[in-house]
């Protein structure tokens, strides 16, 4: 799955909104605060981003704000044969779920238990299964990025101490910053590294590319 082509077609679309809402209030008062952060007239700019297309690409919507690469990977993961009952989880909230030391928690019931915890992103079933999914599209490196990957780590501790029967937590870990080397390890890129704090019984890392075939060893 190519996420970098369905960012720039997705970018493209959103080029093409900016003329659809270039009425709208939202699109007036970005245009207006722009104008005056630079002293430009509103009308003024109002016109560029109407006649001028590259100028209109500065009030596109961005993508990854749009949660455009979890998304691309919901609509692969149900697109899977014998995939069932799929679900995007919120990321908060009452109705959000977490796994803490081996057990799932709503949102509800997790006061006392880790105010810290990061939230599950998808569940579904298969066969006899239930499976829950943290998923992470990185891209580049930095703090925030940094941030993500030890999400992901803490999902897996936290998964690995799990009791719970016929059921699999997932942790699917797509773009280059998985690729690149480890500071601490050196010799092992961050997805090398993320495996070995699985199991590799109830706990497992994979790409969303690896899915299909992933999911076939549980037929």
């Amino acid at each position: 799955m190519n996420y970098n082509e369905l960012y720039k077609k997705q970018i493209q679309i959103n080029v093409k909104e900016v003329l659809k809402d270039i009425d709208t209030n939202e699109m007036r008062l970005k245009i207006r605060n722009w104008a005056d952060k630079f002293g430009y007239d509103f009308e003024e700019i109002k016109a560029k981003v109407i006649n001028d297309e590259i100028f209109r690409c500065v009030f596109a919507k961005e993508p990854s704000r749009q949660n455009i690469y979890q998304n691309i990977a919901a609509k692969i993961i149900e697109s899977v044969d014998g995939v069932k009952n799929f679900k995007v989880l919120p990321s908060g909230g009452k109705n959000a779920y977490f796994i803490i030391n081996g057990n799932i928690f709503k949102g509800e019931n997790l006061i006392s238990k880790n105010q810290d915890a990061k939230s599950i992103d998808f569940y579904f079933e298969y066969n006899n299964f239930q499976f829950y999914v943290s998923h992470k599209y990185t891209k580049d490196e930095g703090g925030a990025q940094d941030n993500q990957y030890k999400d992901i780590q803490e999902f897996l501790k936290n998964a690995r101490d799990t009791s719970l029967k016929n059921t699999i937590f997932l942790a699917i870990c797509d773009g280059d910053y998985y690729k690149r080397k480890d500071s601490k390890t050196g010799d092992s890129t961050k997805i090398e590294r993320l495996k070995k704090l699985t199991d590799n019984r109830t706990v497992f890392v994979i790409t969303i590319d690896e899915l299909k075939a992933f999911l076939n060893k549980f037929d």
